[in-house]
């Protein structure tokens, strides 16, 4: 499943623990800024192979926001 990829991926570039990561968790709650959610982007685009435009990366606030993302990206 991808929340369970992109959960792990959020684990291995920010350190904090899989059981804070849902669908609906923020990233700021997870200690992610700006340049860590930059980071993150990196991360995903590469581990699943697409790329994330930069002018939406702003409209990323949950790991959910992400997941549509890469949906979208992946079409």
């Amino acid at each position: 499943m991808i929340l369970e990829k992109v959960a792990e991926i959020i684990v291995e570039t920010v350190h904090c623990n899989a059981e804070d990561i849902k669908a609906e968790t923020e990233l700021e709650s997870l200690g992610i800024d700006s340049l860590g959610a930059i980071t993150l982007i990196f991360e995903l685009e590469e581990a699943f192979g697409i790329e994330i435009p930069n002018e939406v990366i702003p409209s990323i606030k949950t790991v959910n926001d992400i997941i549509e993302k890469l949906e979208v990206a992946g079409q």
